[in-house]
């Protein structure tokens, strides 16, 4: 095939055909990769239980409102049972339609230049569907919701433009409701209103499309009947969405802020250009990058003002949905500050720009160019392979982040998890004594030092666990449930090689720990449990009594609840 355009054009299928194979040799590795240890426990638990389709489809009181993300989950639990291949099988297949959806983009640039060859749209195509950065987003379940966003905002994107050329009311009114999904699946979503702005006021006038005022007077219609819509539905069921966490206004000062800004700018913009080192746990970067930002951010605006092109216009577009991801820096809401999944859609429309600059040269140099285009794809199918088989090994997986972040503490916490299921219990501990170490962060505080407890009840250090406990807590009722269950797994199994006068007291003791866990978590299980020790303590009434409550409050079905009942009836008569 010839870069340029020729009379006689293959199938139109052939293309679209050619990007989803090459997708699947880069991420098939994926479906084998399970389910990670961050974030999507939380999820098969969460959906597992089979919440109602309301609660998942209605504004909660949680951080998000993302109902249509959480609705393929729902959806992934009803038809499959959360199996992980299917479910990275699904985030694989929407990183196919976004490939196709770039494809589709990048041919409808191409009318603004003539002649233009498709083999520049499909090498615009190749550059997304096989950035490296794209990898985090796509081979972990609980990144799906970049790629399903990405689906409506490319959609959206596309019908926009078509809107632009042709102004045919239905691709409007396309636009608009895949713009609302696309809010109703990410909040980050509304970052794309400055690049549908951009887009209005930009893109070229054809004889068929409106004028640049009648553009922009329906698009704003269209916006804020849109914005106002999801605000009125908000409000009136008394939510919050992380949109608006993420834009209040906070203790900085401007030049710090500016600053602050300057350096996650600069940092994804290198990411976005020079991906490498890839790493998941992305902490600190160097106030060296607000440099890079600065000047870049000064050049973008720069060609934006002052040319024509349509390149600078979807470079900026890019910029513009990072913008989202540099809040984030600055509120550092999330498990890490920076994220590489967060460069999803920015990746898009950076390789919507290099077809532009392509395009607007192909005649002159694209044939000179092809080897290192040929070579740059390569180069990036190989790293994204890699990086895709590294990701269905956790342990190298995690053993990859600590090196490249030694300094992060909840790394090592992962790290920890995976040796202890792994049992390599001296590594583990070791791994979770450097995470308590390292730890910056208080939400980690309490789930690491939990860690910490298993690590040592896992080496059959039982009482170096009660030991640790109690320099933790004064009190068993000021610690929470998950300390204490940990405590009374290591009173249990430390009373076993007790004396008998040694072991009765530790009995009394775990009955006081079951009673407390009862309290805090309502329970009855603990019930039941407290049943059992009273009984080895021959308290026949006491052990009757827990039975009697356990089985009257035991769920039906629960596998204890039967037992309890039997327990209660044996020893209702014994002293």
């Amino acid at each position: 095939m010839s870069w340029s355009p020729s009379s006689r054009q293959p199938h139109r299928l052939l293309y679209p055909v050619l990007l989803i194979a090459v997708v699947l040799a880069a991420y098939y590795p994926a479906m084998l990769g399970g389910f990670h240890t961050i974030d999507d426990p939380g999820i098969v638990s969460f959906y597992s239980n089979s919440p109602s389709l309301s609660h998942v489809l209605l504004p909660s009181r949680g951080y998000y409102y993302r109902p249509l993300i959480e609705f393929s989950f729902w959806l992934d639990n009803l038809l499959w049972g959360m199996e992980p291949r299917v479910m990275h099988l699904e985030n694989i297949l929407l990183h196919m339609a976004n490939v196709v959806l770039v494809f589709l983009c990048s041919r409808r640039v191409s009318s603004q230049f003539a002649p233009s060859s498709p083999l520049v749209s499909l090498f615009a195509s190749l550059l997304f569907a096989l950035h490296p950065l794209n990898v985090e987003a796509v081979g972990w379940v609980a990144g799906r919701t970049d790629p399903l966003l990405a689906l409506f905002v490319l959609s959206c994107c596309y019908f926009l433009l078509k809107w632009l050329d042709e102004s045919n009311w239905r691709h409007a009114a396309w636009a608009f409701v895949l713009f609302i999904c696309a809010v109703l699946t990410k909040e980050t979503a509304l970052a794309f209103l400055p690049v549908a702005v951009l887009l209005i006021l930009k893109w070229p006038l054809s004889p068929r499309s409106l004028s640049y005022r009648q553009r922009l007077t329906i698009s704003c219609t269209g916006m804020a009947s849109g914005l106002l819509f999801l605000a009125v539905a908000l409000f009136l069921r008394g939510r919050a969405t992380a949109a608006a966490q993420l834009l209040a206004p906070g203790d900085a000062g401007v030049l710090r802020l500016i600053r602050e800004c300057a350096v996650a700018f600069g940092f994804y913009l290198k990411k976005l250009l020079l991906p490498l080192p890839l790493n998941f746990a992305l902490t600190d970067v160097s106030p060296a990058y607000g440099v890079v930002g600065a000047i870049g951010g000064l050049l973008l605006l720069y060609a934006l003002l002052k040319r024509r092109e349509l390149a600078p216009l979807f470079l900026s577009a890019a910029a513009l949905m990072a913008m989202p991801a540099i809040f984030v820096a600055l509120r550092d809401i999330s498990w890490t500050p920076y994220a590489e999944r967060y460069m999803y859609l920015p990746t898009a429309f950076l390789s919507l720009a290099a077809a532009c600059l392509l395009f607007a040269r192909q005649q002159k140099v694209l044939s000179g160019l092809a080897p290192f285009l040929v070579l740059l794809l390569s180069w990036q199918g190989v790293i994204t392979l890699k990086r895709n088989i590294l990701w269905q090994d956790k342990l190298l997986f995690y053993q990859d982040a600590a090196a490249k972040s030694p300094a992060f503490g909840s790394i090592y916490n992962e790290l920890g998890v995976l040796m202890l299921q792994n049992n390599r219990r001296d590594e583990a501990v070791e791994a979770f004594a450097k995470a308590d170490r390292l730890n910056k962060r208080p939400s980690m505080t309490l789930p690491i030092r939990a860690n910490v407890m298993r690590g040592m009840l896992a080496k059959g250090d039982c009482a170096g666990a009660r030991t640790y406990f109690f320099r933790l807590f004064g009190m068993k009722k000021d610690a929470p449930a998950e300390f204490l269950e940990i405590l009374q797994a290591a009173d249990a199994k430390r009373a076993a090689s007790l004396a008998a006068d040694e072991k009765a007291l530790a009995f009394r003791d775990l009955i006081d720990t079951y009673l407390v866990l009862y309290q805090k978590t309502t329970d009855p299980f603990w019930l039941y449990q407290g049943g059992k020790t009273a009984r080895a303590l021959k308290s026949y009434p006491e052990a009757a009594g827990f039975f009697q409550k356990a089985y009257a409050e035991a769920p039906a079905g629960s596998h204890y609840r039967l037992a309890a009942g039997k327990q209660a009836s044996s020893l209702v008569n014994m002293k």
